[in-house]
């Protein structure tokens, strides 16, 4: 005697064959993951669908498709627009993490085949104290790079067309989901061993007997003695250099006085003993690094690879 049609027990298997099915390589629905991540990334439709280059109407089926393929709710659509449900959320996340290895991998394969072009743009001051000594180590894993470095000012008022990555001194002028907070860079009193000594000097009036040297107006060594208890005490000697950062370690490291340089970038010839803090009584961090990204549309692999070597390289700082 036949068995009772159980409809139950019929959406279980199929539910189970769907889910089976998905985890083979070959069913992935990868046009509908892209979608989807696009859509999550930017919060709303007409974006994702204009960084594809297609409909909105396109990117909703195509949202609808793989809700429907996974049996669940990745957005809730709500008066404000989109939000993604906590299984988007783990969703986006690993769909996200997924493509970008993608494109790591691709750009390996890239790199074997034609001569990437990679355009930054920073300022003078950290591309010769901090980027250009570490680069070698990045065009050694990176083979066929043709680098180009564009110097720009800090505190720019805007960020040059057409480089891959910005890295600035200060919040850009560009829209936030353009930007990633690198971090701060300790401003210490450095001096040359030669101009000093191997040692700190024993007090603020002992360093104030020498040059200050300026990258300003005198704020930043105004904040600094104010931070160190002596606000107001001022050097007979300044120099003031508004021509960029490493005009500053430069005429420290001739010895012309003592300058407030981010100890980051200095820190081989500081533990080399050429270079000297001349006082620790004050901690001076004034202002946030930046990485600035193109617009999605205009980012490549490139940039991609060398962002995420950026990263590793301030994080060993």
């Amino acid at each position: 005697m036949p068995q009772p049609f159980n409809q139950h027990i019929l959406r279980g298997k199929v539910k189970i064959n769907l889910i089976d099915m998905l985890r083979t390589k070959h069913n992935l629905p990868l046009n509908a993951l892209r979608v989807f991540e696009a859509v999550g990334r930017h919060g709303q439709m007409k974006r994702a669908a204009d960084e594809l280059c297609v409909t909105q109407s396109a990117v909703s089926q195509q949202v609808r498709k793989l809700e429907g393929l996974l049996d669940v709710e990745l957005l809730q659509r709500t008066n404000t627009g989109l939000a993604l449900t906590p299984t988007g959320a783990r969703l986006l996340q690993d769909v996200s993490g997924a493509l970008d290895s993608l494109v790591r991998a691709t750009e390996r394969v890239n790199l074997d085949d034609r001569v990437a072009e990679l355009r930054i743009a920073c300022p003078a001051g950290l591309a010769s104290n901090w980027l250009l000594p570490r680069l070698g180590g990045f065009l050694d894993e990176y083979l066929g790079h043709e680098f180009s470095l564009e110097p720009i000012a800090v505190y720019p008022r805007a960020i040059p067309a057409e480089v891959d990555l910005a890295i600035t001194y200060g919040k850009p002028p560009v829209s936030e989901e353009r930007v990633t907070r690198l971090g701060k860079s300790e401003l210490v009193p450095v001096a040359s061993a030669a101009l000093v000594g191997a040692k700190s000097l024993p007090t603020v009036h002992d360093m104030l007997q020498h040059t200050l040297i300026h990258a300003d107006d005198g704020a930043e060594w105004r904040l600094w003695l104010q931070l160190a208890e002596a606000d107001g005490a001022r050097s007979a000697n300044n120099i003031y250099l508004g021509t960029g950062y490493h005009m500053i370690v430069d005429a420290v490291r001739h010895g012309l006085g003592i300058g407030l340089l981010a100890r980051r970038f200095i820190e081989d010839e500081l533990e080399a003993g050429h270079l000297v803090i001349a006082h620790s009584a004050a901690r001076l961090e004034p202002e946030y690094y930046y990485v600035v990204r193109p617009e999605e549309a205009y980012r490549t692999s490139t940039g991609r690879v060398f962002e995420t070597w950026l990263y590793d390289q301030w994080g060993q700082g």
